[in-house]
């Protein structure tokens, strides 16, 4: 699991893309992060969501990279 720190606005545009695809499994993880992403105050600007390992790799990494979001530090 990997915790991943956005603001707001960029977790609702990776939402947004993850529909705009409608692969199936895409719809299934942008529903799970929009119900993690409501738990949080509506008023909180930079919201922190922990995605499963799938989640992260399967789909995260290129709707980072289509946002043109940094990749997290890495501990090496």
């Amino acid at each position: 699991m990997l915790t991943v720190t956005l603001p707001r606005e960029t977790w609702r545009a990776a939402i947004a893309i993850l529909r705009e695809k409608a692969l199936p499994y895409m719809l299934e993880h942008d529903d799970r992060l929009e119900q993690r992403l409501e738990q949080h105050r509506p008023d909180q600007a930079i919201v922190p969501l922990i995605l499963t390992d799938d989640v992260f790799l399967r789909l995260f990494n290129s709707t980072r990279w289509q946002l043109g979001i940094p990749l997290p530090p890495t501990d090496e």
